[in-house]
């Protein structure tokens, strides 16, 4: 392959501008300069970046290390910040009559202070800055990146490279807008997550975009994440654009992908397998109870695909309460990461202890086996497989499955969960008989789908899109009743019975609704509305809402969005608070993560893991034709 190289901003472009990488392939070198939003100063972007960097320079630097290291309140950082140079910088924008951006400019300095002594704060054992910070303004230059069989050599330059508490790098982008921009900064934040480690080879790098509008907010991004943008969306531009001299077929790469035939693996290989020492683990929480003068009898256990479930029998006057508050000292006295779940159940005490070996839940053993047969209509799918190996099924024909709430934290395998539910109902319809709507603010899920014959409208990312996607719902919602009336049916599955097949099931899938909520007064208001009308009627004609966030707090999910949405998921969340705001009772917080899941399908808690398809199995499964 020819030599080539390309910037990080040029691919970003290229990714999400089919006419601006035309011309690239045509031979042209267009400008990059179309993503700055009306009304945004460049100049003023540039001197922000400027000065962050001037700060964490002098924070980082050695002769200033302890000096910087005795600065712990965002006050005290704002002073030193205003001495040294935003005081001069702000006096000449006076000057110039540039009033409103001297006092836009410092307040979002002062924001910039205030994160970095969040950052502080949230670092282990924190000495110096340089437990914060790797490095500010980082000139990656001609990063090697293969394609197809050669290299193409991609050059960028990140705003900051810090330390994450979780032990991984993350690679920082400084923005001073969002809007419309945010799918461009996921895109360009892949893109820098890709070189990173070719760059320092044996770094896993997360990413986080920190927009100071001039209030701060962040969007946190994972590894794998970052992953599935670049495999989806950057990896088949690259080959277009690039392969050519390589013989292989580069424009193939970017249209639908068509479904390939999945050997069935037999479910029962990813269940049940005893795990190693599990005879000895009943004996072993027994012992542990009794330290704490606590009797217990083991009754039973049960080997889940994820977890090992044992059944507890309180000794006489034994409270289960007083059981379930020894969590963190049973994952200290049994070498456990996460404190197990205790809770009651019918007759004995449930505890829940994570699997040494746990055992993959594939979408396409659930589909390939015995389970399948619960699956009763087009628009039935898999919850997923409960510790008895028993596939949990929801059904959206159902009035007490017609919608869901799903939340999980960063990490939890929401993302992988929602693909999975939309992949099972598509593996088994055809367009014609189901649609799906995705609304994705962070691209991040659904990358790589655009072109699906299953999509009724284009993959919305913005506030403004997803609000018209919900307003045609209710068009379409209005029109299929009047159709239904004219039929004499009371609903879409009567319609379909009767032998018609013009009207598919629509399902309106959410991968993050706070974006939504948290807007503005109206925005918010109308989003609410449009969600209980079709909450409401939607049933009946076949249309359905999956709602989905890793916030899972009051302010996003409202009393209105809760009480309509009969079906909760609830994988992994950050506390006990926002495991009781889905499912009116603590216990998601202690969840193992990875897929591991609590459901109300109306009949009171059920635990499972839910299954998980490969990125590539999952794109065959939308580009069916």
């Amino acid at each position: 392959m020819a030599h080539h190289s390309i910037t990080a901003t040029e691919l970003t472009f290229a990714v999400l501008e089919p006419d601006w990488r035309k011309r690239w392939l045509d031979g042209e070198k267009p400008s990059t300069k179309s993503f700055a939003p009306p009304g945004t100063a460049r100049a003023m972007g540039v001197q922000f970046h400027k000065e962050v960097e001037k700060v964490v320079t002098w924070l980082t630097a050695p002769g200033s290390l302890k000096k910087a290291a005795r600065i712990d309140t965002a006050s005290g950082l704002v002073d030193h910040v205003w001495a040294t140079t935003l005081q001069a910088m702000t006096d000449k924008l006076f000057e110039a009559g540039r009033g409103e951006d001297a006092a836009a400019f410092t307040e979002r300095m002062r924001h910039f202070c205030a994160r970095l002594i969040a950052l502080r704060t949230r670092a282990r054992h924190f000495e110096t800055w340089q437990d914060v910070f790797v490095g500010a303004e980082q000139d990656l230059a001609s990063i090697p990146v293969r394609v197809g069989d050669g290299t193409v050599e991609v050059r960028g330059r990140v705003d900051a490279i810090r330390i994450h508490p979780a032990g991984h790098l993350e690679v920082i982008d400084y923005k001073l807008s969002q809007g419309a921009r945010q799918k461009a900064d996921l895109v360009q934040l892949a893109i820098y997550a890709h070189l990173l480690p070719i760059w320092r080879p044996g770094c896993e790098f997360a990413g986080t975009l920190e927009y100071y509008l001039p209030e701060f907010q962040e969007v946190s991004v994972a590894p794998d994440e970052l992953r599935d943008i670049f495999t989806g969306m950057v990896e088949p531009v690259l080959l277009e654009m690039f392969s050519h001299e390589a013989g292989s077929p580069a424009r193939a790469a970017a249209t639908p992908i068509k479904a390939r035939p999945i050997a069935p693996i037999p479910a029962e290989e990813s269940a049940h397998a005893a795990p190693p020492g599990s005879n000895s683990l009943g004996k072993a929480v027994v012992e542990a109870f009794r330290s704490f003068n606590l009797a217990v009898e083991c009754a039973d256990v049960i080997e889940g695909p994820q977890l090992i479930r044992l059944r507890l029998t309180p000794g006489s006057g034994v409270k289960v309460s007083s059981l379930a508050n020894r969590a963190a000292d049973l994952q200290v006295k049994l070498d456990l990461t996460e404190p197990p779940l205790i809770k009651a159940g019918k007759g004995f005490v449930i505890l829940d202890l994570p699997r040494p070996d746990p055992k993959p839940c594939l979408l396409k053993d659930a589909l390939a086996g015995s389970l399948a047969s619960a699956l009763k209509s087009i628009v039935s799918f898999p919850i997923g497989i409960n510790v008895d190996g028993n596939m949990i099924v929801a059904d959206f024909a159902d009035p007490n499955t017609c919608h869901a709430l799903v939340a999980g934290s960063t990490g939890s395998g929401k993302s992988e969960w929602l693909k999975a539910m939309v992949a099972s109902m598509l593996l088994r319809g055809s367009p014609d008989q189901v649609k799906i709507a995705l609304i994705d603010p962070k691209i991040l899920t659904f990358a790589g789908v655009e072109g699906s014959p299953y999509l009724w409208r284009p993959v919305a990312t913005t506030l403004t899109e997803a609000l018209k996607i919900l307003r045609d719902a209710v068009k379409e919602m209005d029109a299929r009743y009047a159709i239904l009336r004219r039929e004499n049916v009371v609903n879409l599955g009567d319609y379909i019975k009767a032998g018609k097949s013009d009207l598919p099931f629509l399902i309106l899938i959410f991968d993050e609704f706070a974006d939504l909520i948290l807007t503005g007064k109206e925005d918010k208001k109308e989003f609410e509305t449009l969600v209980a009308r079709i909450a409401g009627k939607g049933r009946a004609a076949g249309i359905h809402l999956v709602l989905a966030t890793q916030r899972p707090d009051r302010a996003v999910v409202t009393g209105l969005i809760k009480s309509n949405l009969p079906l909760k998921v609830c994988l992994k969340v950050a506390n006990a608070v926002n495991a009781q705001i889905v499912l009116d009772e603590p216990g998601a917080e202690s969840l193992f993560g990875k897929g591991d899941l609590l459901c109300d399908l109306g009949r009171g808690l059920v635990r499972a893991q839910g299954l998980f398809i490969p990125q590539a199995e999952f794109l065959a499964a939308l580009g069916r034709s």
